[in-house]
């Protein structure tokens, strides 16, 4: 009651990787990656002029609140 060793699993062979020369849809995927981070940056950057001043302010309010008196 032995193993056999021939019939063990082996790894898959790796995949065969060329270069290929950036195509048109290279740069167009890239171009709109770029644009996507662009619009991620934009909305970010809106929501942090919205609600830094307010978390400002109410970190102002209990700072006074707990030590101003």
């Amino acid at each position: 009651m032995g193993i056999d060793v021939s019939t063990a699993a082996a790894p898959p062979p790796a995949p065969h990787v060329t270069t290929a020369p950036a195509s048109a849809d290279f740069e167009q995927r890239w171009a709109a990656w770029q644009a996507k981070g662009a619009a991620h940056d934009r909305a970010v950057r809106q929501k942090v002029t919205v609600v830094a001043p307010i978390l400002i302010i109410v970190a102002a309010v209990i700072f006074y609140a707990l030590l101003g008196r």
